[in-house]
């Protein structure tokens, strides 16, 4: 029989080195658009991380439904008078368990760093974002993830409490139901029958403003950060955020206009043509992976400028050995990079060379370096400056095999930097 589905899906893992003592802490946050993934996904193991000089805990958070509805009925319930964002309200939960018992497991409470791709490092966006999180983490690392709360005012519509409170009446409706506690009474396969779209909101309580804003006001929590993304990340990310693989030249104005929430510029469309479907496909799948690394370099840059915690930043360009037949990921694609974070190139059957294994075993050593002092530099390691809003601070993973790293785009095609404003 299978088993029933529920919203109870609050545990976490430990890995400590034997004999740990007074160790750095990184909290794995699992991505998953916030309706799918686990922190017991085998990827995020974090026995060999820990082997090199850290506590490793992947915590669980609640997804979809039951993580981010933000219907006004619940919002009345709470002492905060606000919902919307259940999920992160979990994973701060996390973050006090560990503050509060990580000792017990040789790791230093006062030295956490919390980490996480795509949607994990969204969640790492909002918690730096998040004043009921405060003093509760000491570093941030998100791995291609930026886009679940509002970069200005100008994005504020999809983000809102408004637009959330609206959405979650609107599937209360479609769902058959009047108010909350009709849900209740639902099954999780029925609430899952009924499309439900997934977004943290500005609830006024967990997240209160957009990120420049928070950044303008010195409103964030201050603490080092490491952000980066990967080489070839749209053509996985350009279906998922335009939710169709049609990427013609009729409907390419359509959907550049959804993917940047306004009409392109005409240096934009000159930069990204499109005047074959050949051409507006690979021009869709760049300008996607283009604009998402461009949420991370703006981040970083928002930081760079303050007079605070130092940010780094890096563009994974080594290609790993491929899987065959390779349907998401594939190439320098979506998390390519987790598996050498992680040190977890044997979780997978491919042909892995040597410089994987060196380059898999040197960023486990970067990662934990920041996450002991808040710098990635340390013996042994490669030089990287801290960023300053300009490319000649951008961190290339690379080894000697791969081909030069790709150009950097114009990041002003999509909106100035804090430092050019």
């Amino acid at each position: 029989m299978a088993e029933r589905k529920s919203e109870d899906c609050l545990y976490l893992n430990v890995w400590a080195p034997e004999n740990a003592k007074d160790l750095p802490v990184m909290v794995w946050i699992h991505g998953g658009a916030f309706t799918g993934g686990s922190g017991m996904q085998t990827s995020y193991d974090g026995a060999n991380l820990a082997q090199h000089g850290a506590v490793v805990v992947s915590i669980n958070y609640r997804l979809g439904i039951f993580g981010f509805f933000a219907h006004p009925e619940l919002a009345a319930e709470s002492p905060h008078q606000a919902s919307g964002n259940q999920g992160i309200e979990d994973q701060i939960a996390a973050l006090q368990w560990v503050r509060d018992n990580i000792a017990a497991f040789g790791g230093d409470p006062q030295r956490v760093t919390i980490m996480g791709n795509s949607a994990g490092g969204e969640s790492v966006n909002l918690l730096m974002a998040s004043p009921v999180a405060k003093g509760l983490f000491h570093r941030g690392i998100a791995q291609s993830g930026n886009y679940a709360m509002p970069i200005d005012p100008s994005e504020d519509a999809m983000f809102s409490r408004t637009g959330a409170e609206a959405r979650a009446v609107t599937y209360t409706q479609a769902a058959g139901a009047t108010h909350v506690s009709d849900l209740r009474r639902m099954s999780v396969e029925a609430l899952h029958a009924v499309p439900w779209y997934t977004v943290p909101s500005v609830d006024g309580y967990v997240l209160r403003e957009d990120l420049t804003s928070l950044y303008a006001g010195r409103r964030y929590n201050d603490v080092p950060l490491l952000v980066g993304w990967a080489a070839d990340e749209g053509k996985d990310l350009a279906p998922e955020l335009l939710k169709t693989s049609d990427f013609t030249a009729a409907n390419y104005n359509a959907l550049v206009t959804q993917l940047l929430g306004h009409a392109p510029s005409d240096a934009l469309l000159a930069a990204y043509p499109a005047g074959t479907d050949a051409d507006a496909r690979a021009s869709i799948n760049r300008l996607t992976n283009d604009w998402w690394g461009w949420r991370m370099w703006y981040w970083a840059d928002l930081q760079a400028q303050q007079d605070g915690s130092d940010a780094y930043i890096y563009l994974f360009a080594h290609m790993p050995a491929q899987e065959t037949p390779c349907n998401y990921g594939c190439g320098i694609g979506h998390g390519a990079d987790v598996q050498y974070i992680f040190d977890n190139l044997d979780g997978s059957k491919r042909a892995w060379t040597a410089n994987d294994r060196k380059l898999a075993s040197q960023l486990a050593d970067t990662w934990v370096r920041f996450a002991t002092t808040g710098s990635p530099n340390g013996p042994d390691l490669p030089a990287w400056p801290a960023f300053d809003g300009t490319a000649n601070t951008l961190y290339i993973v690379r080894t000697d095999d791969d081909p030069p790293a790709p150009p950097l785009p114009d990041f002003r095609l999509f909106r100035p930097s804090p430092a050019q404003k």
